[in-house]
Parts: structure tokens; C-alpha cells; sequence
């Protein structure tokens, strides 16, 4: 199985702009982001998809691979682009700002496709443990089945138990915040960029709603590792601290 991920960057960002080339120990964030993910075991090759000529420029700086691109409406259409043109199998969607990414995280998502044929889309969750981020609007959940397949992703709080501060996070009723991770098979990232925009997707501002609507399953594995994603400036010293400390431990 040919396996490729995908890093759709660009420069303009309403919360904060430039952020891929935002310096983080002495590399702009990008780099930081396909180096980890240039480590995944099962990926043949990582590209950048930008469409502004300063991510361009600082990719090739450091030796990456990059490809250009028109302007696109999403970050998933922006990967669809580039992988159109390119012989694969499964294609990974690699968000630019995740700086603390996990390459056995790639490998996680990308292990159903070899083990289950019938896989189309796989992506990650991860545990959540208190009650403020079960009710964070900005933290996405997901509920799946008992195959491990999405019934429903959602911003408000899924499921929706009587959770409350005395619920027992760790015993009771499970619930699962969404890793924005995602691989696709070739084909079906060609068909789900094709697709208007579905009901569902509109009302919850989730784009991964288009594949339920349209009957496409999305797998979802559980990871224990977090994603700490830089989404404003104020992000980057966490991330900063957190790299230092690793640089410590030697990972």
C-alpha cells in the first residue's frame, strides 16, 4: 500500500497569520511538522501544499518537498490537489500546526486500511477526562459503534448524558474529543471534494459530516497521545516548553 502525506499550509489566518513560518526553537513551525511526520514508518513521502511563495521558499530552505497551489476554498481541497497528480493508495491529511504531532500517530491511522480493506476514511480521538472540555465548544466529539466507526461528530456535548462535575470521567460513560488527523483512500478524497456541502456539515461547521451524509464510514482509533495544534500566538510558548523539556529527555 502507497501511503503519502499531505501538509496543506497557508500563510493568511484570521486568529493568526503566518503561523506556519512562525519561529519555534530556531525552525519555522512547517518544518517542525514534516520532519515529525517525514518519520512515520508507513509514509513514502510528505509534501507541503501552499499556495503563498514565503511557505514555498522556507520548505525548499530546508529541503522539503513542496508543490504550489491555486487558491482553494479548504485545506482539504488544497490536499486533493496535489494528491490528483500523484500514484497512491491512501493520503494523509497533515495539519500544518501541529508542531507536537506523533509519527506512530500516522502509522495508528493508517494500519486499518492494510487490515480492513473496506476502510475509506480513518481518523484519531483521544479520551476526555473533565468536564470543561466535554462542554468546550471549540473541542470536537465524536461518537462511534461498536466496529469503531463514526455515528456522529459534534461540537456540543456528545453524548449527552447528565454529565456533571461529579461524574466519574474515568469509570462512567465514555466520551472522546476528535484528533484532526486524517486518511483517506485516493479516490474517495477525489469523490468527498466533488461533493456539495452537505446539512449537517453546515449547521456544526465540520466538514467530516459530508462523508456520513453521503453513507461513507469514517474508522476512528483511539490514541493516547494529545495534539497540542497552535491555533494563536499565545500557543506557541506551551509548545516551545513542551519541545525543550523532550529535547531533555532525548525524544
Amino acid at each position: 500500500m502507497e501511503s503519502i502525506g499531505i501538509i496543506p499550509a497557508r500563510y493568511a489566518s484570521s486568529r493568526f497569520e503566518g503561523k506556519a513560518l512562525a519561529d519555534i526553537l530556531g525552525k519555522p513551525m512547517v518544518q517542525h511538522v514534516y520532519e515529525r511526520a517525514s518519520k512515520a514508518k508507513m509514509l513514502s513521502q510528505v509534501i507541503v501544499a501552499t499556495d503563498d511563495q514565503r511557505i514555498y521558499d522556507a520548505v525548499q530552505a530546508f529541503g522539503g518537498n513542496v508543490q504550489m497551489t491555486g487558491e482553494c476554498a479548504t485545506g482539504t481541497d488544497r490536499v486533493a490537489i496535489v494528491a490528483k497528480e500523484i500514484t497512491c493508495d491512501v493520503v494523509v491529511d497533515i495539519q500544518g500546526d501541529e508542531p507536537l504531532l506523533e509519527p506512530e500517530q500516522i502509522d495508528l491511522m493508517l494500519r486499518p486500511f492494510v487490515e480492513r480493506p473496506s476502510v475509506q476514511v480513518c481518523t484519531l480521538k483521544e479520551r476526555i477526562f473533565n468536564i470543561e472540555d466535554y462542554r468546550d465548544r471549540n473541542i470536537v466529539k465524536v461518537v462511534t459503534n461498536i466496529h469503531g466507526d463514526a455515528l456522529y461528530f459534534s461540537r456540543g456535548s456528545i453524548p449527552s448524558t447528565p454529565i456533571n462535575k461529579q461524574h466519574n470521567f474515568q469509570n462512567d460513560t465514555l466520551v472522546y474529543r476528535h484528533i484532526g488527523l486524517y486518511a483517506f483512500r485516493k479516490e474517495q478524497l477525489l469523490a468527498f471534494t466533488s461533493w456539495e456541502r452537505t446539512p449537517y456539515e453546515i449547521a456544526e461547521g465540520l466538514e467530516q459530516l459530508r462523508f456520513l451524509e453521503h453513507g461513507i464510514p469514517i474508522h476512528v482509533v483511539e490514541t493516547d497521545t494529545p495534539l497540542i495544534g497552535v491555533d494563536v500566538p499565545e500557543d506557541l510558548e506551551r509548545v516551545k516548553q513542551i519541545l525543550k523539556k523532550r529535547g531533555i529527555e532525548g525524544k
